[in-house]
C-alpha cells in the first residue's frame, strides 16, 4: 500500500481510519466505505487507468482523459469530504423513497450459500481471465485489515483464459447457479450480464434446467479506464423449467 500513495494522501486515510477505531459510532461500516472510496480516488495512478493500474505513478503526465497534462494526488481528505457529502447526500434521497421492504445481505460463496426463497435472480459474474479483484482492490483489504480469499474467485486473471481456465470457470459458475435455482420456483428467470467472448454461456445454459429466452448485446461505456476496442456484454435471459 505504502507506494501507491503520497505522503500526506497516506497520513490521511491512516488517520481517517484511526478515528473509525477509536470512536463510538452508530454506523462504522458505512465509515469504512467512506475510506475505501477515497482510497480509490486518493491513489498514485492515472485518471485514464483507475481500473488495472500496473506501477504508482509520481510524476506529471500526459492525460488521455482530459487531454492535458494531469499531476498524481497528493491528498486523500478532499476524497474524505466529498464522498462524505455524497454519502449524505444518498441517504437523504433514500429515507424519502423508503418503504418498509426488508433486504438482507449476506457476504458468502454462492456456491454453497443456502439462500431463502427466491423469485428470481440478476447478476453480473466474474469475467473469464480479466480480474484478480483481490488485486484490484488490495488497497481496501489493506486498509480495512479483509481477510483475502482469492483463492476462491471464479476465473481470476491470475489463471489466464487457457483451454482449463475455461472450463474451470464454467464449472464453477455453474455451481453458483445451479445452487442459486435450487431456490427459485418453476418458471422463475434468471437474467445473467456478462462478457462472453469466449462463449462460455451456451454451454453454462446447457448444464442447467433452463429454457433460453432471450440474449442481448449491451455496450459498455468505459469511464475509468482506456481501450483500444469497444466493448459490448451480453444479457442471457434464462427461465428456470
Amino acid at each position: 500500500m505504502l507506494n501507491w500513495y503520497a505522503p500526506q494522501a497516506r497520513r490521511e486515510l491512516l488517520t481517517y481510519r484511526h478515528y473509525i477505531e477509536v470512536g463510538e459510532y452508530q454506523y462504522k461500516d458505512l465509515l469504512k466505505i467512506i475510506l475505501s472510496r477515497s482510497a480509490r480516488s486518493a491513489r498514485l495512478t492515472t485518471h485514464f487507468d483507475l481500473d488495472f493500474p500496473k506501477e504508482p505513478q509520481t510524476e506529471p503526465y500526459e492525460c488521455y482523459k482530459h487531454s492535458r497534462i494531469c499531476y498524481p494526488v497528493q491528498e486523500a481528505f478532499k476524497f474524505l469530504s466529498r464522498y462524505s457529502k455524497n454519502t449524505l447526500n444518498r441517504i437523504s434521497a433514500f429515507a424519502k423513497k423508503r418503504t418498509n421492504a426488508h433486504v438482507s445481505i449476506h457476504h458468502a460463496d454462492s456456491r454453497t450459500l443456502e439462500f431463502p426463497p427466491l423469485d428470481g435472480v440478476i447478476t453480473s459474474p466474474p469475467y473469464v481471465g480479466l480480474i484478480d479483484y483481490h488485486e484490484q482492490h488490495t488497497y481496501a483489504y489493506n486498509l480495512l485489515e479483509l481477510k483475502d480469499r482469492r483463492s476462491e474467485e471464479i476465473g481470476p486473471a491470475a489463471k489466464g483464459v487457457s483451454k482449463k481456465a475455461r472450463q474451470q470457470y464454467q464449472e464453477g459458475i455453474t455451481r453458483v447457479f445451479r445452487n442459486t435455482m435450487t431456490a427459485m420456483p418453476i418458471g422463475a428467470r434468471l437474467i445473467v450480464v456478462a462478457g462472453d467472448r469466449h462463449n462460455l454461456y451456451d454451454g453454462i445454459a446447457e448444464a442447467l434446467d433452463v429454457e433460453v429466452e432471450g440474449i442481448v448485446k449491451r455496450h459498455v461505456v468505459r469511464r475509468t479506464g482506456r481501450r483500444s476496442s469497444e466493448f459490448y456484454e451480453s444479457i442471457f435471459v434464462w427461465r428456470k423449467t
